[in-house]
């Protein structure tokens, strides 16, 4: 293995590794995170799961599927604005006060859901690109 791609590896599991750490802390009844939590821009994260999938070539199955499940999360990383929109949706609809007046609110929140739905599924298909086997 040349230098410069054993460099490339080394680079790709500190990405990885530090977005899997963001990953452990978030509430996973949150569908939209800001995107400023990332560690690392999105598609460089994508770019390193891409690569970290590729070499393990299918190997080690719990670790392919632990960074393709990865991936597609990180489709739930949206710009902050959006993300505080859903985050203001989601508390509208469980508040016990819930009123006509937040209706607009909840409706674009479950839009930006609903888009974060089809780019997860639109990232599952990509990921299946990058596991061998």
């Amino acid at each position: 293995m040349n230098p410069e791609y054993e460099q490339q590896l080394k680079n790709a599991e500190q990405i990885v590794n530090a977005y899997g750490k963001i990953l452990a802390q978030l509430d996973a009844s949150n569908y939209g995170h800001p995107l400023s939590l990332l560690p690392y821009p999105r598609d460089d994260i994508k770019s390193a799961i891409q690569l970290l999938l590729w070499e393990l070539e299918g190997e080690n199955k719990d670790i392919c599927n632990s960074l393709a499940q990865s991936y597609v999360y990180l489709a739930q990383f949206i710009p902050d604005d959006e993300a505080e929109i859903i985050a203001e949706g989601q508390r509208f609809m469980t508040s016990s006060n819930f009123d006509d007046g937040h209706i607009e609110e909840a409706d674009e929140a479950a839009r930006i859901i609903n888009r974060i739905k089809l780019e997860m599924e639109e990232m599952i298909l990509d990921v299946r690109k990058f596991m061998r086997a």
